[in-house]
């Protein structure tokens, strides 16, 4: 097969996952306008309101420089960078989800073609891109990796791993597709740092100081949860208040560690299964579940950096 067809069939697999969903809408911008105490209409001239093109409605409001980068635009891009990097993209899987009523869209792209470890260790390489219309995110593109007997979104440590760009328009695709190619190498570094912390020990006051990191706990500083007991730490209203604290430990305890033991590798898979399913601490929030996941993924990656790396 030639690099042209090679090419095209890419391209195919990925037009065939069809459209982009909820995220599949455009949006168009208007004056910002007010009706004035005399009742005269005022528009702000450093301003201008976002408009969702399928149900009219605001998503956000910005300075008139701003450049629209629209989410179906966003998807398209990173697609054309996959298919243009060394990627496999047999059998692969989108998943997209939006949340603040469309201001913000993420889509995760599994590649099970670039698949490592077996039975219960076996991850997927995974890509995923997110895009915002609130100044949240640019577009931004990251890999990451699925562990498939949980479906635990694996969170690379790696910042070669990821790129951004202000707006897709700016965005060097031959770079975009020379840095994604080298995917494949830091996936197989990341499992191997997954190995050594199979075999890593700890004890339960490491992990429990940190999961006191992920969950913003700040009564249990790290010399506390060292020296006193978990038990202790416990009865605390500071800490069994603090619900995505007893969250991780529950889950390490109760799971993780009758699973995997008490090694690192049973620390960051009840951070990554938190970050991926638990649900959002308030109900009120669960609509914007889709950028809680990710801002959670972004402070695993910042807490495993000081806590796991050591380990490896």
């Amino acid at each position: 097969m030639n690099n042209i067809t090679a090419l095209n069939n890419k391209f195919e697999t990925l037009n065939n996952l069809g459209d982009y969903g909820e995220a599949g809408f455009n949006v168009y911008t208007k004056p910002v306008t007010f009706t004035s105490t005399e009742n005269e209409s005022i528009t702000i001239p450093n301003k201008k309101v976002l408009v969702r093109n399928d149900n009219h409605e605001s998503v956000g409001i910005v300075g008139k420089g701003y450049e629209v980068a629209q989410h179906p635009d966003a998807f398209r891009t990173v697609e054309r960078i996959i298919a243009n990097s060394d990627l496999n993209t047999d059998g692969v899987q989108r998943d997209i989800q939006v949340s603040h009523d469309g201001a913000r869209a993420y889509a995760i792209y599994t590649l099970p073609a670039h698949s490592i470890g077996e039975g219960k260790e076996e991850t997927a390489l995974q890509i995923s891109t997110r895009n915002s219309f609130d100044g949240s995110w640019c577009f931004h593109v990251e890999v990451g990796a699925v562990r498939m007997i949980c479906l635990n979104g694996q969170v690379f440590l790696d910042s070669f791993a990821m790129f951004k760009a202000r707006h897709t328009a700016g965005l060097n695709m031959d770079h975009a597709s020379r840095k994604l190619s080298q995917a494949i190498v830091v996936y197989q570094h990341e499992a191997e740092m997954w190995k050594k912390w199979q075999n890593t020990s700890v004890t339960d006051n490491e992990a429990f100081a940190t999961f006191a990191k992920v969950a913003g706990c700040k009564f249990v500083t790290h010399v506390k949860a060292l020296s006193s007991s978990i038990e202790s730490l416990l009865i605390e209203p500071e800490v069994y208040r603090n619900k995505t604290l007893m969250n991780l430990w529950t889950q390490y305890t109760s799971e993780e560690r009758k699973a995997l033991g008490s090694t690192a590798w049973a620390m960051y898979n009840t951070m990554t299964h938190w970050a991926t399913h638990a649900a959002a601490t308030k109900s009120t929030a669960q609509k914007n579940i889709a950028a809680i996941q990710v801002a959670r993924q972004d402070k695993i990656r910042v807490v495993a950096k000081d806590s796991l790396l050591l380990a490896a």
